[in-house]
C-alpha cells in the first residue's frame, strides 16, 4: 500500500464534517494574576467526518480503504469538503499560482502571484503546497478580505496557520481541493447499519507534517 491515499473521498459522499484547527499552546499566570497564552507551535487541522448513507457493496468500498491505513499508521490526504474550490471559483481556477515572497517578520502572511491572474481569494478559502527536503504538505486558510490577482502582480494574502520554516519562494500553489496528509485519531467504531441495507462511516482525523 502506497501512502497518502489521495482517493479516500472519490470513494464517498460526505454528509457532515467539522474542519478546525488544533491549537498548540499553553496558558501560564505571572504574580499579578495576568494570564498569558504561548505558542508551542503552529497550529494542526483536525477533522471529523460523518458519511452518507450508502448501500452496502458501495460502502464496503470506503470501509476498506479506511481499514487498509492500519490504524494510525498509513495516511490519507483530506480537504474541508464544504469549501473544496475558491469561494469565487465554484468549479475550480484552472490557472497557476505560486508564493512570490515569504516575510521572515510576518509568518502569517504569504505573497501570491499568477501569471494569467483572474483568481480571486477570500476568507475561507484554502491554499496548498509542498514545503521541506521531505516534501511536507502544507495547508493554510485565507484570512483576508476578497482580492483579485492580475496577471503578474503579486498580492498579499494573510493566511492561518503560521507557514513553516521550509517553505520557499517559487512553491506551486494548489487552490482546487487543497489538502493536508492526515492521519486516523484512535478508537473508530464499526460502521452503523441502517436495516441492513445501508452503512455510515464516521471517524476523525489529524494532520501529520
Amino acid at each position: 500500500m502506497i501512502y497518502p491515499r489521495t482517493d479516500l473521498f472519490d470513494l464517498c459522499k460526505v454528509r457532515d464534517t467539522t474542519f478546525w484547527p488544533l491549537q498548540r499552546q499553553e496558558l501560564s499566570r505571572t504574580a499579578g494574576g495576568r494570564t498569558q497564552a504561548k505558542d508551542l507551535g503552529s497550529a494542526l487541522w483536525r477533522a471529523s467526518f460523518t458519511t452518507a448513507p450508502a448501500r452496502l457493496d458501495d460502502a464496503q468500498d470506503v470501509e476498506a480503504a479506511l481499514i487498509s491505513l492500519n490504524g494510525s499508521v498509513g495516511s490519507f490526504l483530506a480537504h474541508d469538503v464544504r469549501r473544496p474550490f475558491p469561494k469565487a471559483h465554484p468549479g475550480g481556477f484552472s490557472g497557476t499560482l505560486a508564493i512570490s515572497l515569504l516575510f521572515s517578520e510576518n509568518a502569517y502572511s504569504v505573497q501570491l502571484s499568477s501569471p494569467g491572474g483572474g483568481l480571486t481569494l477570500s476568507p475561507g478559502d484554502y491554499i496548498g503546497f509542498e514545503y521541506g527536503a521531505g516534501g511536507s504538505r502544507a495547508l493554510h486558510m485565507i484570512q483576508s478580505p476578497p482580492q483579485t490577482l492580475s496577471a503578474g502582480v503579486p498580492k498579499s494574502f494573510d493566511v492561518f496557520p503560521a507557514i513553516r520554516p521550509g517553505a520557499a519562494v517559487g512553491a506551486a500553489i494548489t487552490v482546487n481541493r487543497a489538502s493536508c496528509e492526515m492521519i486516523l485519531e484512535p478508537g473508530h467504531q464499526a460502521p452503523a447499519l441502517r436495516d441492513l441495507v445501508a452503512s455510515s462511516l464516521s471517524f476523525s482525523a489529524i494532520q501529520i507534517l
